[in-house]
């Protein structure tokens, strides 16, 4: 009896060393979904409309964090309005990077006390959007102020994830953690109108549809079948300058 639960044990083992190595391989021929997301993300123009965008810092913390294949942050400013609009698009190779970064955990680490969370929902390009929006303030005499922030997640299959929850559940199944995910984040400073911050969020996303696209629009055949060599000679390393 001995014998035979040391044999059922050893096969266990096996079984579960097999199944671990089919969850956390990377499929064959992601490494071209990730350099589509690449050049998609290289091609964020930096005049959307009428906004005006610059690079920001990322800070090493962030970096270390996500260990980012594809991060792009700008802060654009409208030349009618004058209003200013930060965004954030990321994209980790594997899913289980983005769990250190998202906005429930890293603006509360800087300080940010959360004041409302709300799900909002927009339809850009026949992308359905499922975001958070989160209120944030700080009463520090140093740097007191209050902001809004716009989240969501981006998994391959054209999922777009509320919250980290969501992204979690979704590692389960053909779109393994190895299939990468994105993120997608708009902030503004409390002092834009509700209704300013909607229009810009369309206007924005509106110019960062074709790296959303890249994230979301993929299944298992055609991660396999494209191939992105003849595309090669354009991609460039991404400016990677964030704000957490």
């Amino acid at each position: 009896m001995q014998r035979l639960w040391q044999i059922m044990a050893v096969v266990l083992l096996m079984i579960f060393a097999i199944h671990r190595h089919l969850v956390l391989r990377a499929p064959i021929g992601v490494e071209n979904y990730f350099q589509r997301i690449r050049i998609a993300a290289n091609d964020a123009p930096w005049q959307i409309e009428g906004w005006i965008g610059q690079d920001v810092p990322m800070p090493v913390q962030a970096l270390n964090t996500l260990q980012p294949d594809v991060v792009v942050s700008r802060r654009y400013t409208n030349v009618e309005t004058g209003s200013v609009a930060g965004v954030l698009l990321v994209h980790c190779v594997d899913a289980h990077q983005m769990v250190g970064h998202f906005p429930s955990r890293c603006y509360p680490a800087q300080g940010w006390h959360l004041d409302d969370l709300l799900p909002r929902d927009w339809n850009v390009g026949n992308i359905e959007l499922h975001c958070n929006e989160f209120h944030f303030s700080k009463n520090d005499l140093d740097a007191a102020g209050s902001i809004v922030v716009i989240n969501c997640m981006l998994r391959p299959g054209g999922a777009v994830l509320r919250d980290m929850n969501a992204l979690s559940r979704s590692v389960v199944g053909a779109y393994g953690p190895r299939m990468g995910a994105g993120q997608l984040q708009i902030y503004f400073d409390t002092s834009v109108p509700r209704e300013q911050r909607d229009a810009a969020v369309t206007s924005l996303v509106t110019g960062f549809t074709p790296a959303l696209r890249a994230i979301l629009e993929i299944s298992p055949k055609n991660a396999i079948a494209t191939d992105v060599n003849a595309n090669s000679s354009r991609v460039a390393t991404p400016v990677v300058l964030v704000r957490p």
